[in-house]
């Protein structure tokens, strides 16, 4: 008698999609009071790009760093690092 093979189901859930395959659900929340304006915009963007509002400010973010003067850049690099490893 022959096995007939089921196809296999995905897991349940959403697939993970942080830019290098976490679980967003496993990022630090961040809460923020910010102008109504400026949160209808991010909604906005978000519904018209078709990209999750916490991408959008992490490329913000991402984006205000690039431009920052190399010192700057220098600085904020180590202040990171410095607040990674506990020190700050």
């Amino acid at each position: 008698m022959r096995k007939t093979l089921r196809p296999r189901r995905p897991a349940p859930g959403r697939p993970p999609s942080g830019p290098a395959g976490e679980r967003v659900s496993q990022y630090p929340a961040l809460t923020v009071r910010i102008p109504r304006a400026t949160k209808d915009t991010l909604l906005a963007l978000s519904a018209l790009r078709r990209t999750p509002a916490w991408r959008l400010v992490d490329q913000a973010v991402l984006a205000y760093v690039e431009q920052l003067p190399d010192p700057e850049r220098r600085l904020l690099s180590q202040f990171v690092a410095t607040m990674r490893s506990g020190g700050a």
